[in-house]
Formats: C-alpha cells, sequence, structure tokens
C-alpha cells in the first residue's frame, strides 16, 4: 500500500496536494470506507474523498466500481472520462442534488426576457473587458484600439456579434496571426482540454443549485445538453486562455503529455478576484453560478460579479 503522494509523475498526477487528481494508469478503481483505492501492478494506493475536488481519469482499461461512483456523485467531486485522443468526453453529473429541482425548472423557463438579455450583454462585455486585460498582461497591445471599440459599442443581447468580432481579434493577437480557433494544433488542444474541465464544473455547479444546464439563456442548440454551462463559461474562457498561454509559450511538447495535463488541470487551483477577494478558481465557480441564478430570479444588478485575473 502507498500513499499517493509517494507516486508523482508514475501512476497519476496529484495537483495542489489534494485537490485534483489526474489517474494515468489504472486497472481497477474502487471504495473503501472514504478512500478512493487505485489499483495499479499488484500496488493500491488511498486517497480520502474529503480531499478531492477533481477526478480526472485517462486509462481506457480501467474498471471503476459503482459504489464508488455512487459515492463520487453524492460527495459533490467532479468526475471527467477521457477518450483515446486525451481529450475530455464526459462527465458525471448527479441527478437530484437539489430538493427543488421542479421548482426550479418551472421558474428557469419563465424567466423575463428582459433580464435574460441584459445577461448575456454582459456575460460578453465582461468576457472582451478580460481578453483586452489579458492581452495588456502580455504586452500584446497593437489591437486595444480595436478591443475597446467592441466593447463600447455592444448592444443589447449582443445582436451585432461583438463577441465574435472581438474574439478573431483577441486569438490572433495573443497566439500569433496564423492562429486559428478549433484548428489541430496544441494551443487548441490545450485549451479545449482545460475548457472541458472547467465546463464540467460549472454543470456540476448548476445542478446542484436545482436547474436544467441544457436551458441556455444565449446558447440554444438542441444537440447540446449543456447550453446553460456554455453561457456561464464564456467569462472564465479569457482567464483560462491566460494562464495556458503562461504553460504553452515555453513548452515544445507535439502532443498532450502527462505533465503538461498536469499542469492544465492545475488552472482550477490558481487564485483570481472574485467579488473583491482571492480565492481559487474552481471556488468562485460555486458563487458564481449561485450570483448568476439570484439575478434571473430576483432582477437584482447587485448579484452580476463577474470574476477577474489577480492583479
Amino acid at each position: 500500500m502507498r500513499n499517493p503522494k509517494d507516486t508523482f509523475g508514475y501512476l497519476f498526477c496529484i495537483i495542489m496536494a489534494f485537490r485534483s487528481i489526474l489517474i494515468n494508469k489504472a486497472t481497477k478503481i474502487n471504495l473503501d470506507l472514504n478512500n478512493m483505492v487505485v489499483y495499479y501492478e499488484e500496488q493500491k494506493y488511498f486517497i480520502n474523498l474529503d480531499e478531492i475536488n477533481l477526478i480526472v481519469i485517462e486509462d481506457p482499461r480501467c474498471l471503476v466500481s459503482l459504489k464508488l461512483l455512487t459515492k463520487i456523485g453524492s460527495s459533490g467531486i467532479t468526475l471527467v472520462f477521457v477518450d483515446e485522443s486525451h481529450m475530455p468526453v464526459c462527465a458525471m453529473e448527479t441527478l437530484f442534488n437539489n430538493a427543488r429541482s421542479a421548482k426550479r425548472y418551472r421558474q428557469q423557463i419563465n424567466w423575463d426576457i428582459n433580464g435574460i438579455n441584459y445577461l448575456w450583454t454582459s456575460i460578453v462585455k465582461e468576457k472582451i473587458i478580460l481578453q483586452k486585460d489579458n492581452l495588456i498582461r502580455n504586452n500584446k497591445t497593437n489591437k486595444i484600439n480595436i478591443i475597446d471599440e467592441y466593447i463600447n459599442t455592444i448592444k443589447e443581447n449582443d445582436i451585432s456579434n461583438r463577441e465574435g468580432l472581438a474574439s478573431r481579434t483577441y486569438f490572433k493577437e495573443l497566439f500569433g496571426s496564423e492562429f486559428k480557433r478549433f484548428n489541430e494544433d496544441m494551443i487548441n488542444f490545450s485549451l479545449n482540454y482545460i475548457y472541458q474541465i472547467i465546463r464540467a464544473k460549472i454543470v456540476q455547479e448548476i445542478v446542484k443549485c436545482g436547474y436544467n444546464p441544457c436551458l441556455g439563456i444565449n446558447h440554444k442548440s438542441e444537440y447540446n445538453s449543456f447550453n446553460l454551462a456554455d453561457d456561464f463559461i464564456e467569462v472564465y474562457r479569457p482567464i483560462v486562455d491566460y494562464y495556458t498561454y503562461e504553460i504553452i509559450k515555453n513548452d515544445n511538447s507535439s502532443y498532450l503529455t502527462p505533465s503538461l495535463k498536469e499542469r492544465l488541470i492545475n488552472i482550477v487551483n490558481e487564485r483570481i478576484i472574485y467579488n473583491n477577494q482571492k480565492m481559487k478558481l474552481h471556488n468562485s465557480i460555486t458563487l458564481f453560478v449561485q450570483n448568476m441564478f439570484n439575478f434571473l430570479e430576483t432582477g437584482d444588478v447587485s448579484k452580476l460579479i463577474f470574476p477577474k485575473l489577480d492583479k
């Protein structure tokens, strides 16, 4: 029997000492009392579930017990599964985290359209402001005047698509003129990897509050089960971009190595500013999602509090 901290970089990576775990190789994972037990090469590794916020499982050969999955779900731990290309493909979400889900669903369907439009406009504006901040922090200021113009000309519900125009300018300025979002390259692989981790956490918080993640305020695809999460994640994307850029600008990896994935996952533990307080990014998501719902239910604009990079 081993403590997983003694095997860093061998079986799995433990990030920030307890909170986030990437399991690279395992034959079986089950539950023993309140411990997740990882089996590999005749060794057992025990990790107390009270010390875990996020688990990412990569090994497709791994058998995971139903008892453990049930315990993870009831404990509010974010669990993400990865496919053979090493990209997150699904996250486990509990069905009944809130006793008033039926009431919340009815409220969600009847949200005031003016409030919805105001929230989406605010999200877009804040996202572009964060993109501008990101460029300034990285001394990439050639297009700041254009970004400012987009910020100052946003219309209600962003009907003129300032978000899309700003993102196109922003990404080419940050990652280079040849960069195109959704190309198959290391920058996009890295962004997609951590975006999916953050998205899974947001979905978890939406369900925990009793709302349906498929009913979005702007994203409304009938093929997307997480439209609302894709609305809320927008203000986190530039923050994630900032840390991803810091990670990959000096990394020459040609694929998502365990070390690179470890550093990407650790972004959830970076300290940012929320409501004038320093806190870990994953903790801010809980408060942010709650505040977005408070605004949508009450119209109280004081609840429109958005995350920011630490100064």
